[in-house]
């Protein structure tokens, strides 16, 4: 799971998905890929927590020769949690803004 292609590789196709949705979202008016990026985020937000689980399973068990194989910091692994999470509050933001905006228009 630690595997730079996998760690990182996911968490770019995640990204690459959700700017391409981004822009369908732009340029159409159908509501629910607004719900569609939402679940891109949280999704790249969890697998980028299991990832890290997996890290600290394996500080944990002192595996320090398996550590030391990685090619990378293991402080970038937080870069993808915080991008999701960052992105997963910025939808949750728009999502309320909408239903905010559907209740106020039926009225």
């Amino acid at each position: 799971m630690l595997n730079p292609y996998f760690a990182f590789g996911v968490p770019v196709f995640l990204l690459f998905l959700y700017v391409v949705f981004a822009i369908i979202r732009k340029k159409s008016t159908l509501h629910y890929i607004g719900f569609v990026l939402l679940l891109i985020a949280t999704f790249m937000m969890a697998f980028s927590f299991q990832v890290l689980q997996g890290l600290w399973t394996l500080e944990e068990s002192h595996a320090i020769e398996q550590l030391d194989k990685l090619n990378y910091s293991s402080e970038l692994l937080w870069i993808p949690l915080v991008l999701g999470g960052l992105l997963a509050i910025v939808n949750l933001w728009r999502g309320v803004k909408r239903v905010k905006s559907f209740r106020e228009g039926s009225t």
